[in-house]
C-alpha cells in the first residue's frame, strides 16, 4: 500500500523509555510503558502487519465490572483525559502487541502544523477529497489522546470523539448551537494521514452568568455525553417558563427587578405575545396601519428591521425587536426594544417588552447575555 509523508511523529517529543512493570490481569493501566527497540525482523514483520489494512488497530471500551472473565487475561487500560471526570473509561487495543511495539511521541507534526497530546483535530471522513480548502463543519473532530508510529509514514492516533449532537442519540434540538460539539468517551484509532489540521474548542460554562460566550464562528462545548458506559448526557442548565436550555445563537433577556431576576427565551416573550393577542388580552399599545405596496416603485427608504424573533398564532404575528440590532454593515437597526403585534389585516401594535413572571417592564434597561446576534 502505497503511503506518502502527510503525517509524521516530532522526533524530540519522544516519550521516555519506561521499565515494563508485571501487571495483575484485571488491573487499569494508565500509562502503558514505552516501547522497547525492536530488532530488523521484528520491525519489518511489524511494518508488513501495518501495510496490510488501512485499519490495522481496533479499540473497544471496557466495563470492568461486567467484563467477563474469560476475557480477562490482559490488563485493561484506562484514560482519565476526557474533559471531565465522569467519562474516564476503561478500554482495550487490539492487537495489543503490535501497538504497544509502536514508540509513543508527545506531538505529531502535519504538515506544516504541530498538534500536541489533548488537542483538538479536524478529521478527513473520505479520503478522496483532493480540495485544498477545509470545510471545517463537513470534517470529523476529536481530541488526541496518545501518539504512536513506526516511522513517519506509520504514524497512528488514539482519539476520544467530538460529536455533533444530530450524530447522538436525541439528535440535535432547539438549544443546540451550530457549532456546538459534545466530547464523548468514544475511543478509536486514526491514522495520522486522515488529520486535515487543528481545532480550537471553546469550553462554555453556561450554569455561569459570568463566563464567556463563544464567538460566532467558534467550536464549543458544555455538555459530554458517555458513550461507553451510561448511554446519558450531563446536565445542562434550565430556566424560562419553559424549563428549557439556552441556544447560545439566540438572544435571552434577564429582568432587572432586583426581587425577580429571572432569565427568558426571546421566543418565549413573542409566543407569550401572540397567544394574548388571540386571546384579546394583548396589553395597551400603539396601533399602526401599515400600508401595502402598490408597485415596485413605492419601495419604502426606511425598510423595516429584521426581528430577532417571531411567532405566530391564529390570526395574529408578533415580532421581537431589539434597539441597536441588526448591527451589520448593510443592516438597518431598530430605534427601539419593542414587541410588534400585526393582526390578518395588517393592523400593527407595539408593546413594552416585559417579564414572563413578574410583568415588571424590561426596557429600557434591557439586559442580553448570550446573543450572537
Amino acid at each position: 500500500m502505497a503511503r506518502t509523508k502527510a503525517a509524521r511523529p516530532e522526533q524530540p517529543q519522544e516519550e521516555p523509555n519506561r521499565t515494563p512493570s508485571k501487571v495483575p490481569p484485571t488491573a487499569l493501566m494508565k500509562s502503558p510503558p514505552q516501547a522497547q527497540e525492536l530488532s530488523h525482523e521484528d520491525r519489518a514483520s511489524l511494518k508488513d502487519f501495518l501495510e496490510r489494512s488501512d485499519k490495522p488497530f481496533s479499540v473497544t471500551t471496557v466495563n470492568p465490572k461486567k467484563r467477563k472473565r474469560s476475557a480477562a487475561d490482559t490488563a485493561l487500560r484506562i484514560e482519565t483525559d476526557l474533559f471531565v471526570p465522569r467519562l474516564s473509561v476503561a478500554y482495550e487495543i487490539q492487537p495489543a502487541t503490535n501497538w504497544d511495539s509502536l514508540k509513543r511521541y508527545k506531538r505529531v507534526a502535519v504538515g506544516n502544523e504541530s498538534i500536541a497530546l489533548g488537542e483538538c483535530i479536524l478529521v478527513k471522513h473520505d479520503m478522496s477529497q483532493d480540495d485544498p480548502r477545509i470545510d471545517s463543519l463537513g470534517q470529523w473532530k476529536a481530541k488526541v489522546l496518545e501518539v504512536r508510529a513506526l516511522d513517519p509514514e506509520h504514524v497512528y492516533i488514539r482519539v476520544a470523539w467530538l460529536n455533533r449532537p444530530e450524530d447522538l442519540a436525541g439528535g440535535r434540538q432547539p438549544h443546540h448551537g451550530k457549532n456546538e460539539l459534545i466530547p464523548t468517551n468514544q475511543l478509536d484509532i486514526i491514522d495520522a494521514m486522515t488529520v486535515n489540521g487543528g481545532l480550537n474548542l471553546f469550553e462554555w460554562d453556561d450554569s455561569n452568568d459570568e463566563s464567556p460566550m463563544p464567538g460566532i464562528d467558534e467550536y464549543f462545548w458544555r455538555q459530554t455525553y458517555d458513550y461507553a458506559n451510561t448511554k446519558t448526557f450531563s446536565k445542562l442548565r434550565k430556566f424560562c417558563r419553559d424549563r428549557k436550555p439556552q441556544n447560545p445563537d439566540e438572544m435571552i433577556l434577564q429582568c432587572e427587578s432586583p426581587k425577580c431576576r429571572k432569565w427568558m427565551h426571546v421566543d418565549c416573550i413573542v409566543k407569550d405575545a401572540v397567544q394574548r393577542a388571540n386571546r384579546g388580552t394583548a396589553r395597551e399599545g400603539k396601533a399602526v396601519k401599515i400600508k401595502k405596496r402598490a408597485s415596485v416603485a413605492s419601495v419604502s427608504l426606511d425598510p423595516t428591521p429584521p426581528a430577532t424573533a417571531m411567532a405566530q398564532e391564529g390570526a395574529y404575528t408578533a415580532e421581537f425587536l431589539v434597539r441597536g440590532s441588526p448591527n451589520g454593515p448593510d443592516d438597518t437597526p431598530s430605534e427601539v426594544t419593542q414587541i410588534v403585534v400585526t393582526d390578518a389585516e395588517g393592523e400593527q401594535r407595539t408593546e413594552h417588552v416585559t417579564c414572563l413572571f413578574c410583568r415588571e417592564p424590561i426596557e429600557p434597561a434591557i439586559s442580553v447575555y448570550g446573543s450572537n446576534c
